[in-house]
C-alpha cells in the first residue's frame, strides 16, 4: 500500500514516481536527491527519501499485506468448495438412503404378494419416487467428481477399456460400448 503522507517532501513531489521507481532499482537516497536536484532542480534532501522509503513506501509491508488478502481469498474459495462437496455427498446419500428403503418396500410388496392390493397408480409413483432418487444419487456423485476434477466417465467403460489395452484386445470394449 503506497501510503501518502501531506507533509512529506517525496508524496507532494511532482516526480514521486520516478523517484519511486528509482527506489525499486536500488538507487540510494544520496544518489536519487543529487539526481532530483540535476535533472528538475528540485530540492529534498536524501534523509526525506530515505525517511520516504521507510514510511511511505514499504514494499516490503505491501507484499506480506497483499499475500495475506490472497491467503483469505484462497481459503474463501477452498471453504466453498468444501462446502459444495459437503452439500453434494448428503444429497447422494439421502437419495442413496430413499432408494434404497423404496427398493425394499418393493421387495417385500413382491415377496408377500401385497402388491396386488396396492392401487396401481400408488406402484407407479412409488417407481418414480425410486427414478428420481437414483437419477439423483448419478448426477450428484457426478458433480463431487466434477468438484474434484475427477473423470465423470462410467468406470464399467473404463474398466473396460484397460482390459482392452492390457491384453491388447480392440474388439473387446467396442462391443460393450455399442450395447
Amino acid at each position: 500500500m503506497v501510503v501518502y503522507e501531506k507533509l512529506c517532501k517525496v508524496c507532494n513531489s511532482p516526480h514521486r514516481a520516478e523517484i519511486e521507481e528509482r527506489l525499486a532499482q536500488g538507487w540510494s537516497s544520496r544518489r536519487i536527491s543529487t539526481w532530483l536536484q540535476d535533472t528538475y532542480g528540485e530540492i529534498i534532501s536524501h534523509s526525506s527519501i530515505a525517511l520516504h522509503k521507510r514510511k511511505h513506501w514499504n514494499v516490503e509491508e505491501e507484499v506480506r499485506r497483499r499475500a495475506a488478502k490472497s491467503e483469505q481469498l484462497f481459503e474463501t474459495e477452498v471453504n466453498k468448495g468444501l462446502s459444495r462437496l459437503e452439500a453434494l455427498r448428503r444429497e447422494r446419500e439421502e437419495n442413496q438412503k430413499l432408494a434404497e428403503q423404496l427398493r425394499g418396500i418393493f421387495f417385500e410388496l413382491l415377496q408377500t404378494g401385497n402388491w396386488k392390493r396396492i392401487h396401481p397408480e400408488t406402484l407407479k409413483g412409488l417407481q418414480a419416487l425410486y427414478n428420481t432418487a437414483t437419477t439423483q444419487v448419478r448426477y450428484t456423485a457426478a458433480e463431487e467428481f466434477k468438484q474434484l476434477d475427477q473423470d465423470t466417465e462410467d468406470p464399467f467403460v473404463k474398466l473396460l477399456e484397460m482390459i482392452r489395452h492390457a491384453k491388447g484386445d480392440e474388439s473387446t470394449c467396442s462391443e460393450a460400448e455399442t450395447s
